[in-house]
């Protein structure tokens, strides 16, 4: 029997924490925080801490499936890369999309623009963060000249004020809520906004609750 941890890098949520895989004989059976990580700072929510079960999860899909009428067959490898590569070559480089993942990794990310660009030809290229963030960071470079965070994550701990606008961060994402919390503890005033009421908005100085939707105006 061989028990080893592999270091990486939960993909759930864009937070980043560090996480040790815990494998035994070739087989992953748990996670475990990495304590030297300044994100998680050796721990890590729920989605992290169960993110290994699907791995091994009898419901996985393992093989591809090749659709026929309104039922889909198992097939092997082979044959579904041979149909994918007979649909591409079917189609012109303008008339193919390939949509991205913030759920990959960076290098898969990476493979999927050069996939885009250096075999099928084609300029369209998305991204699903894109999508969801566009506007966000059309404000924040207009607003800070910056299209990204201008802090780190350890820095909203040491806030005096933090304006949260439209995120539950406390149950979305745990680990930056950590820091909310730190701040609070010193003395740091919380401002919330949001049309739900949220466990972020219990911790709140203040709670501006406006109308669904009226956010984009």
């Amino acid at each position: 029997m061989t028990f080893t941890q592999v270091t990486t890098t939960c993909p759930y949520c864009s937070t980043g924490c560090s996480l040790n895989l815990m494998v035994q004989d070739g087989r992953v059976i748990g996670t475990a925080p990495y304590y030297r990580s300044p994100v998680n700072e050796g721990r890590i929510c729920p989605k992290g801490t169960y993110c290994h079960q699907f791995i091994h999860n009898s419901d996985r899909l393992k093989r591809p499936l090749i659709r026929k009428g309104d039922i889909f067959y198992e097939a092997d490898w082979d044959a579904a890369l041979d149909l994918i590569s007979r649909r591409f070559s079917e189609y012109q480089p303008d008339e193919m999309a390939v949509l991205s993942s913030a759920r990959c990794s960076n290098e898969d990310n990476y493979l999927a623009m050069k996939f885009a660009r250096g075999v099928l030809k084609t300029r369209h290229i998305d991204h699903c963060a894109r999508i969801c963030h566009s506007a966000t960071m059309v404000g924040l470079y207009l607003a800070f000249g910056c299209s990204a965070m201008t802090n780190s994550i350890p820095d909203i701990g040491k806030s005096d004020c933090i304006f949260c606008l439209g995120s539950n961060t406390l149950e979305q994402h745990p680990l930056i809520g950590r820091q909310i919390i730190r701040a609070r503890t010193r003395g740091a005033r919380l401002i919330y906004a949001d049309p739900r009421h949220t466990p972020t908005a219990i911790q709140s100085d203040l709670f501006i609750q406006f109308y669904s939707g009226s956010d984009v105006l």
